[in-house]
């Protein structure tokens, strides 16, 4: 679980925007991962060992928008929990999200809340491990 606390889903259509994005993320020591929409990133994240830290999600984008992303991602109990950072120049109307960065963002933005989120995700692994521990 800590590997996956440093684990980073980018579902954004723009090619530039979302390779600048994987590319800016695996720089700072994160795992990146890109993908075009929203239909392919949660058949992916469904997969058994791919859950990451956070989903780094745009709002407007083709097949699957960002609101239904966030809907069938809320509706799935195995991953509700994974928190979502919107990062769009759309209005993020009526979408509950762990943060919001508008675009354009700065850098600093974007690390501020993926290092809170980050941190939120290993603290929650540790509790889990020591209760486990604890348990055992």
């Amino acid at each position: 679980m800590i590997a996956e606390a440093f684990r980073v889903v980018v579902v954004e259509d723009d090619d530039d925007i979302r390779d600048l994005v994987v590319q800016l993320l695996e720089d700072l020591g994160f795992e990146a991962v890109g993908f075009a929409d929203g239909r392919e990133a949660l058949a992916v994240l469904r997969r058994p060992g791919t859950l990451p830290a956070v989903v780094l999600l745009d709002l407007e984008m083709p097949l699957m928008s960002g609101w239904e992303f966030r809907r069938q991602q809320l509706a799935d109990p195995l991953l509700a929990h994974v928190p979502v950072v919107v990062a769009s120049s759309a209005e993020p109307r009526s979408i509950t999200a762990d943060a919001y960065l508008a675009k354009p963002y700065e850098t600093s933005e974007l690390c501020q809340v993926l290092a809170r989120l980050s941190l939120r995700a290993v603290q929650a692994a540790s509790a889990a491990g020591a209760s486990g521990a604890a348990a055992a």
